[in-house]
This record gives structure tokens, sequence and C-alpha cells, in this order.
């Protein structure tokens, strides 16, 4: 990366108001941000390590770098390799798990790769249940990390929802227990028993925030988003944000969080396909009056 690439990305995060000492969780549009900076080299994995040198380098010492690798695949498959199964949850986190796989947490279905202050103590935190209490998620809430997206909206990256409905039972969702051949960083195997919390799917085909969230949150200054050229970015306080979930889930009022029942459609949600796409050319197309 040259000079201007990195004062690019200095300008992303310093207008996002990110700080040295800062605890990032970030969700990454690897080729959108590849266009943005205008790299020529063809070697995305040199590419890929200069990025994450730069951000570590950004937060400093004190600070933490959390990227998601989850791998889906491990439920179906009933195997997992925390070393050699790809993460498939971007591009960024997967191609970075080829050099540094000693970093990725140990939950085959949510892992992550950490980086920082605090990697050794989130590697140590053991869990059978993917959003269980005492998982990764609530370190995040406790260590006040702020989710940043840079290429797309937060809600793409708002894993952490299934957390705060998991500690409250929706009844939308239960708790489904699979077994798995997992092997180890001795490249040893052995049988072992999760869990996530998954839909009901006779009642929930996907659940999410919501398009008033999202104003409730730019409003309340709980999310911060900024453009560049057409590149957009967000930065979400995940400690403000939970509170507001739990307080809704709780209420069952559906303002933040709802869910799309089958065969009915449900515009509010801020899903993958239709509404975040739309968001998402909404924010690219914002004009500062």
């Amino acid at each position: 990366m040259n000079s201007n690439q990195k004062k690019i990305l200095e300008n992303i995060l310093k207008n996002l108001k990110i700080k040295k000492g800062n605890n990032i969780y970030l969700g990454l549009d690897f080729f959108k941000l590849y266009e943005l900076l205008d790299i020529k080299k063809v070697d995305r994995y040199e590419i890929v390590d200069q990025l994450l040198m730069f951000f570590l380098s950004y937060l400093g010492k004190k600070g933490n770098l959390v990227i998601p690798v989850f791998n889906f695949d491990c439920v179906r498959k009933k195997k997992f390799d925390i070393v050699k199964s790809p993460g498939q949850s971007g591009l960024f986190g997967n191609i970075l798990l080829k050099k540094y796989s000693n970093f990725r947490t140990n939950h085959p279905l949510y892992s992550f790769l950490c980086f920082g202050n605090n990697s050794k103590k989130y590697k140590k935190i053991i869990y059978s249940n993917a959003t269980a209490k005492n998982s990764l998620w609530k370190y995040f809430i406790e260590d006040k990390f702020d989710l940043v997206t840079l290429g797309h909206h937060y809600s793409r990256s708002l894993t952490h929802i299934h957390y705060i409905e998991n500690l409250l039972k929706v009844d939308y969702r239960f708790n489904l227990k699979f077994s798995l051949n997992y092997t180890n960083r001795r490249n040893n195997t052995y049988k072992k028993n999760y869990s996530f919390f998954a839909r009901k799917n006779e009642i929930c085909q996907f659940s999410g925030m919501t398009m008033n969230c999202n104003k409730i949150f730019l409003k309340q200054k709980i999310a911060k988003f900024y453009k560049y050229k057409d590149f957009i970015t967000f930065k979400l306080k995940i400690k403000e944000a939970s509170a507001l979930f739990y307080e809704d889930l709780k209420k069952n009022s559906e303002d933040l969080i709802s869910y799309i029942r089958p065969n009915k459609k449900n515009k509010n949600i801020l899903e993958s396909n239709i509404t975040t796409p739309n968001l998402e050319r909404y924010y690219q197309n914002y004009k500062k009056i």
C-alpha cells in the first residue's frame, strides 16, 4: 500500500471517529475497497496482509481487531478443521486465514480472527453454543467494541442480533444441536457437540434489524455514516445497540428487530436481497444539504 492509499483509509477511520486503542469488529467488502484504493497488484495475499498491518498500526498496542471467519458448512458436512476450514463471511477474512489461522477462535460455526491486546484472552473462551451467554458476543459488549463496515451497510455484519435473540429465547428460533468431527491445531480429530440458535422454518424465514432501527441508531448517534466518493462506511456502537435491541425484543414490539413470516413480505426488515441493497444505493447517492 502506498502513502495515498493509507491516507484514504486514515481519512475514513478518522471521520468514523475511530481512535488508537479502540476495539473494532470489522466487516469489509474487499472488492469495493480494492477498487476504491485503485490497487494494481494482483497478489491479494500481499494486499490483505498490508491492510491488516495498517489497521493494527492505526489501533495501536492497546486496541483490538476482530474479523469474522464463520464456517456455515460445518453443520451440514459434520466436520471442521480450525486450520483448514475456510471462512465464509467475506474474502478478506478467508485470505487472512491462510497465514493467521493461529489467531482463529474455537467455535466451528462463528469463529473470529482476533488480533491485538486481548487476542489470547478471546482465544481461550470456550463454549458449545454459538451465541451462548458467555460467548464472545458478550465480550464485544463488555469491551465496548464498535462494528465498522467498509463498503456495505452494517446490517450485513450484524450477526450480534442472534446473540440478543438467544438471551431472550425468542419464540421464532430454537437451539439446534449438531455433532461433528473437530480437527484441532495439532491435527487431532475428535467428535464434538455444538449448537446454534436456528430459525424455526415454519415460522421464520429471516430475522434482522428494521429500517426504523437504522433511523433511530443514526438519530441517537449509536450509528455513524461516512461516505468517501461513493464508498459507504459505517460505525455501530455494539454496547449501546445491544441495550436497545434487548429492550425491543423484551417488549416484543418488533420496532428494532423483526422477522419475515412464511409467504408474507416485510419491507421494514433489512435483508440482503432487496431492502439492504436499496438502502446502500440511497447512501451511495446521499448528498449533504
